[in-house]
């Protein structure tokens, strides 16, 4: 790592997406997900003091860095009102790790081949996740999880039979679902910008498969995320493409739509439930999710400036749940929104600056897009800065449905749009610098 500090990122990612850490400490061994954080973290910094360069930020990212700063803090304090002090402490620890791992990607990457391959690392590691699923499901072998990387969940999702549905290295289908269908707009991108055709074959591949996995994670927060992916690619990233061309391909995917298996179908058919009246609260699920975005509301209303604390929700869901009065569970519930999730765990406070590292972070990453195309010596960098702000768009779509169990992922691409961000600055001065200097010659 202190000779090529790329690897220290490359460890990171792989560690977070396939979950080893969790996976390891269920069958007993301890996690290393906390000690592979402290050995990169020190490595890169020995590095930086050896060459001389110390690991300073880029200004163009100051203001999302400034506001991650301040979630942080604003979580930490909610610890203050935390009925459960130990969910909120290893919250608060967690989400420590995970600034830690962001600046470290963002220190280790720092040129665009080392980011790329990054970038490829994350999608080929999905796509073989994705592989050992369809095996599962290929040869009905829901027993063999290939120690935990693989998991199948079988549930009441139609009436009484089980169905099964992957839940990957996480064992949670709806939040899995949301991953892939992140990670899945990376590898359209490369379909549409790779010249080699045996790469663009490749990419076509692992698409493939990720996109059948999600089918069967059978979440329908990710059909529609993925949906509304398609139509951003065909009508707004890619405006190559001619509109009738879009319009078709479109029309060509909802044809096809009965010829899927009924499985599918029928869980295409309930999010019809939004148009007809009532028609959330006829849905179990529905009704379910409405209860607990009710209730995080009320926690919110009932402490609007640092809500429950960080973790809390769950500890206070029965209390609020009977306010609600929509459904009555015995067990303790998640918000099913992280925007819910944070107004009743950090109230205010925390909502307004997680949705200042947003938008900062699409304000950002929109700046440097508009300055990449108005440079055509860089315009191979476009796809690549395009593809990881579709792919944050695409979580934090889908977390309108779901909650933060997992958001480590989301630090993963949020610390891949920084550094993407710098090292687009740095080649536009750069390429300033060759510019001048031909000029002068």
């Amino acid at each position: 790592i202190i000779i090529k500090p790329s690897l220290g990122a490359n460890i990171l990612v792989f560690a977070v997406f396939t979950n080893i850490s969790d996976l390891l400490t269920k069958q007993g061994f301890p996690g290393i997900i906390k000690p592979l954080v402290a050995i990169v973290a020190f490595a890169l910094l020995v590095r930086y003091i050896y060459v001389g360069q110390a690991p300073i930020g880029h200004s163009r990212t100051a203001r999302i860095e400034y506001f991650l700063l301040a979630y942080f803090m604003i979580v930490i304090a909610s610890f203050l009102v935390a009925s459960d002090k130990d969910s909120a402490l290893n919250e608060i620890l967690d989400m420590g790790k995970d600034i830690v791992i962001v600046y470290s990607i963002l220190f280790a990457l720092r040129q665009p081949q080392p980011w790329k391959q990054t970038v490829w690392l994350i999608m080929i590691t999905t796509a073989l996740l994705a592989s050992l699923s369809l095996y599962q499901l290929i040869a009905h072998d829901y027993q063999q999880t290939f120690f935990g990387l693989a998991s199948i969940q079988m549930e009441k999702v139609f009436g009484d039979a089980t169905t099964p549905r992957v839940g990957g290295p996480i064992n949670a289908p709806n939040l899995w679902g949301q991953i892939l269908v992140a990670v899945s707009t990376l590898l359209i991108f490369r379909i549409i910008h790779e010249k080699s055709m045996l790469t663009k074959a490749a990419a076509l591949l692992m698409v493939g498969m990720i996109s059948y996995i999600v089918l069967n994670t059978y979440s329908r927060g990710a059909y529609l995320v993925l949906a509304i992916d398609l139509v951003l690619i065909l009508f707004i990233f890619e405006k190559r493409f001619h509109p009738l061309v879009g319009i078709a391909g479109l029309t060509i995917l909802i044809l096809l739509i009965p010829f899927l298996p009924v499985s599918y179908r029928d869980r295409f058919d309930t999010l019809t439930a939004f148009t007809s009246q009532n028609g959330i609260y006829q849905d179990t699920s529905f009704r379910g999710r409405s209860s607990e975005m009710l209730t995080g509301l009320a926690m919110f209303a009932e402490h609007p400036v640092l809500g429950v604390g960080v973790a809390n929700y769950r500890p206070n869901y029965q209390r609020y749940a009977q306010l609600v009065g929509i459904e009555f569970r015995a067990e303790a519930r998640d918000a099913h929104s992280l925007y819910v999730q944070i107004l009743a765990e950090t109230g205010i406070l925390g909502a307004i600056a997680f949705l200042g590292i947003v938008f900062f972070l699409f304000d950002a990453l929109n700046k440097a897009i508009r300055a990449l195309e108005h440079s055509p010596h860089l315009h191979y960098w476009l796809p690549w800065i395009n593809a990881i702000r579709l792919a944050l768009l695409s979580y934090l779509l889908t977390s309108v449905f779901l909650h933060n169990a997992y958001i480590r992922y989301f630090w993963i691409l949020l610390a891949m749009a920084l550094a993407g961000i710098q090292i687009t600055y740095s080649l536009l001065n750069n390429s300033d610098r060759s510019l001048a200097a031909e000029a002068r010659r």
